[in-house]
């Protein structure tokens, strides 16, 4: 069993190793960038399970912000205000149990300045659980963008809630 909270400064070093975990369906980010996301957020979550051990994050940021993500600056060129999934990470030990699920219902819940929520899997490295995933919530695809000299390409989805 697991329950979700908000993420405390203090869980920042587990949450990059679970990050470190996932790559490449996300990328690796550096303890102050993680700690700017903080400042930033409109979502950060953990799941954590009765030992009070991180399982799992999820973390939105607002739209309009100077990030220099090209995914995100694809959805800021298109829509005017979404919240936008930057990365969700489960822990290897913890996957599969409905915890990515469980953080998406309750961002979905939790956003009221919101009516859509934007993010992005990879196409290529393929990542088919992720595409999965984010079709059976309901997103939809709206574009297909190349990033990292063409070495990756990405499925753009959105969900109106």
């Amino acid at each position: 069993m697991f329950k979700l909270r908000n993420v405390t400064i203090e869980d920042i070093k587990d949450i990059i190793l679970i990050n470190e975990d996932a790559i490449p369906a996300v990328n690796s980010v550096s303890y102050e960038e993680f700690l700017n996301f903080y400042e930033k957020k409109t979502y950060f979550k953990v799941a954590i399970n009765n030992d009070k051990n991180i399982c799992g994050f999820l973390l939105v940021l607002p739209s309009g912000l100077d990030y220099q993500s090209l995914n995100y600056k694809w959805f800021t060129e298109r829509y005017r205000d979404f919240a936008y999934i930057d990365r969700i990470a489960i822990s290897s030990k913890f996957r599969g149990l409905g915890i990515g699920k469980s953080l998406y219902l309750d961002l979905e819940r939790s956003l009221d300045e919101y009516n859509m929520i934007a993010c992005e899997f990879n196409i290529e490295p393929p990542n088919p659980i992720s595409k999965s995933f984010h079709e059976s919530l309901n997103y939809k695809n709206v574009g297909f963008q190349f990033t990292e000299n063409n070495t990756k390409k990405v499925s753009l989805m959105v969900k109106n809630i």
